[in-house]
C-alpha cells in the first residue's frame, strides 16, 4: 500500500522531517514540480483587466505629473 505527504518544504520542521524521512529505508522520496497556471479569463474579466490596468497608468502619469488629475465634479458627473 501507498502513501502521499505532501510537506510545505518552507520551515525548518518540515525540512526536518524531510530529512528524516529520506533516512528510513522504506521511503521513497521525490520533489514534486509544480507549474504556475495563468488562470483563463472570460470576457468580462478580460475587460475588467484592460480597464484597471489603464485607470493604474492614468494614475502614475498623473503622479509623474505627465497628466493633470482632474476635480471630483468632473468625475461624479461622468458617473
Amino acid at each position: 500500500m501507498g502513501y502521499i505527504i505532501k510537506i510545505n518544504s518552507e520551515s525548518k520542521q518540515a525540512l526536518a522531517f524531510l530529512e528524516f524521512a529520506k533516512s528510513l529505508d522504506f521511503v521513497k522520496v521525490t520533489k514534486e514540480k509544480t507549474a504556475l497556471v495563468s488562470p483563463t479569463l472570460n470576457p468580462q474579466q478580460e475587460k475588467f483587466k484592460k480597464k484597471f490596468v489603464k485607470a493604474l497608468q492614468e494614475v502614475k502619469d498623473i503622479r509623474a505629473g505627465k497628466k493633470k488629475a482632474r476635480n471630483l465634479d468632473e468625475v461624479l458627473n461622468e458617473l
